[in-house]
């Protein structure tokens, strides 16, 4: 059949119809704006958290460098703040003149156990009582603890027959307030962060070479590795998957922690979480699930100085709304109360 005659024929209303879509669907496409025809055209891929790096799973705990050798040479950047810095203090002495401990010796039920109380645990809204135990690397839980206001008023709870847990602390605590937690025993290497618990095993080398030490300028990290380290502790749901206990298994700064550690994602979008723990959540996601390499808990946090005056210049404002409500002054704040009930408060 000639091209010619094809024309001359009379076209079905079939095929009509047929034409009259294909072009429809062709005209909306380019003639949408260019973000939908990207859209279209390629939907966003959602990546595998676990499908990066390495872990330390399996495997013994590094022989790292400790924090009194890091210090002798960060002396002043770092050395002048450490001693009242948050991660420092997530264990420290039960001093005398602390609000916890203050209440605890008041109470008529308590004070026969105070002396035995040489740490705290928790800071600004809760605190727990502890006492070093005659095992090796291992603290003891006292079955008493404190909330404590804004107006630092410590109120005892659990007061009813005072006794020391030896398990707890091992199985739900040591994970993320102490350092270098053994894989089978779960004994630790020293109370509270370290700073092996950020910066992972430090090669001695590091010191003419930056970029040996992770979370150093130089170096330059990922979003997946900075968020790995920073979610390690601050993500207050899930398990690990090798102990099935509520922390990573020998996490070292570097490692991808999700392949270890699972928790639902979809927590950053549930009403019922504070919005701390879903701002905290939101960001994980947006890092090892939507792939933003642009803002970390680091874009906010100075860690070492202790505050984050540096979220006032935050670009992506979608974060803001999650302590401040749209179209208010930020010096308005959402207010809610927190508890955890992984922590126990």
């Amino acid at each position: 059949m000639s091209l010619a005659h094809f024309f001359r024929r009379r076209p079905s209303p079939a095929f009509v119809v047929a034409i009259a879509a294909t072009l429809l669907a062709t005209w909306s496409l380019f003639s949408a704006p260019p973000a939908q025809q990207v859209a279209a055209a390629d939907p966003p891929k959602k990546l595998d958290p676990a499908a990066w790096g390495k872990d330390h799973v399996g495997q013994e705990l590094p022989e790292y460098m400790e924090s009194g050798e890091c210090l002798f040479c960060h002396r002043e950047q770092v050395g002048k703040t450490w001693p009242r810095n948050k991660h420092n203090r997530t264990i420290r002495e039960g001093d005398a003149t602390e609000p916890a401990m203050q209440a605890l010796v008041a109470n008529e039920a308590t004070k026969g156990v105070a002396a035995e109380c040489t740490l705290l645990m928790g800071d600004t809204r809760a605190a727990k009582f502890l006492r070093r135990s005659k095992d090796y690397g291992k603290l003891e839980v006292l079955s008493a603890d404190a909330t404590i206001s804004r107006t630092k008023r410590a109120k005892l709870e659990h007061t009813e027959n005072p006794h020391w847990d030896t398990e707890i602390f091992a199985k739900e605590c040591a994970g993320c307030h102490a350092t270098a937690v053994d894989p089978e025993s779960h004994a630790f290497v020293a109370v509270a962060l370290d700073c092996y618990a950020c910066h992972g095993d430090a090669p001695a080398e590091h010191a003419n070479d930056g970029r040996l030490m992770p979370l150093a300028k130089k170096r330059k990290d990922s979003a997946a590795v900075v968020t790995s380290i920073c979610a390690s502790c601050h993500v207050r749901f899930g398990k690990s998957k090798a102990s099935g206990l509520p922390y990573p298994t020998n996490f070292v700064a570097g490692d991808n922690l999700f392949k270890d550690f699972q928790f639902d994602f979809g927590l950053a979008d549930d009403p019922k979480i504070n919005p701390g723990d879903r701002h905290v959540l939101d960001n994980i996601r947006d890092v090892v699930v939507n792939g933003n390499e642009k803002m970390t808990c680091l874009n906010c946090h100075d860690v070492h100085n202790n505050n984050s005056k540096k979220h006032r210049d935050v670009p992506d404002q979608k974060y803001c709304l999650h302590c401040h409500e749209a179209g208010k002054p930020k010096t308005e704040f959402i207010k809610y109360d927190v508890h955890s009930a992984r922590c126990r408060y």
